[in-house]
């Protein structure tokens, strides 16, 4: 599971057991299309996890044996069942793992990051029954803006696999020069607090059971100020868990004023 999440989980048990079964299926998802070379597989493997949410979303079915599934079916509330729409969303995109260029240009990035992360988030407020619409935009914003600066930190090892992470860089980064490298870094995380002021925007003052999940947006923070600090060069970027080591102190912060982002 993603660090930042296991650290928010952590600081609101009274939310985790509804939300850590999804993140953990969500986790599961993402892990399909990495552990294949043919993206023929990975295309099935992905259906199979669409297949296996439609199980749990359906009362009248039995899941499909696996513990993500089995351990999100026994934690799924029906009366709090997440939209299946939302959830697939979240699937698709991670057909784009399937390709060593996913991104055509960094608003198919931005729109990338929102599918992914910004569904993850609502499907985890409505697994908390926060429905309403300030609250989903927020969250769309937040997931937004932790995707794209999660996509610098992911530069350095996606080249490794020979996968681009971020389209305004080659697939080889280290062929740009250092001041290329950081302009796209700044433009990229001027555009990620663009999406946390907006969510703020939205919503100044979320209801309390909505801060288990969108104070990822605190976890977004410290992922644009650690690469800010660290020079804005991707290949210079320390490892997320770093960033991580922050959250703790931040989240504490935050908690003491009721903000989220």
């Amino acid at each position: 599971m993603n660090p930042f999440l296991d650290v928010l989980l952590r600081a609101h048990p009274q939310a985790e057991p509804r939300l850590r079964p999804w993140y953990a299926f969500a986790h599961e998802v993402a892990l399909a299309p990495r552990k294949v070379t043919e993206p023929a597989i990975g295309q099935i493997r992905l259906k199979w996890w669409a297949e296996a949410a439609d199980e749990i979303l359906d009362p009248a079915t039995t899941p499909r044996a696996h513990p993500a599934v089995t351990a999100w079916n026994d934690a799924l509330d029906p009366a709090t069942a997440p939209a299946p729409g939302l959830v697939h969303a979240l699937i698709n995109a991670h057909t784009l793992d399937l390709e060593p260029q996913p991104h055509a240009d960094f608003e198919a990035l931005r729109a990338d990051a929102t599918a992914r992360w910004g569904n993850l988030l609502r499907v985890g407020l409505q697994l908390l029954a926060v429905r309403d619409d300030s609250h989903h935009h927020a969250a769309n914003h937040v997931g937004a803006a932790f995707g794209l600066a999660g996509s610098l930190y992911a530069v350095a090892p996606e080249a490794q696999q020979n996968r681009q992470a971020h389209p305004g860089l080659p697939l080889s980064p280290e062929k740009a020069s250092p001041q290329a490298r950081r302009e796209v870094a700044d433009h990229t995380l001027g555009q990620a607090l663009y999406h946390l002021d907006r969510a703020q925007e939205l919503l100044p003052r979320p209801v309390s059971e909505a801060l288990p999940v969108l104070r990822l947006g605190v976890a977004a923070r410290a992922l644009i100020q650690t690469a800010a600090r660290a020079g804005a060069d991707p290949l210079a970027l320390p490892p997320t868990a770093h960033a991580a080591q922050t959250f703790v102190p931040r989240l504490t912060w935050a908690r003491v004023r009721g903000a989220y982002a």
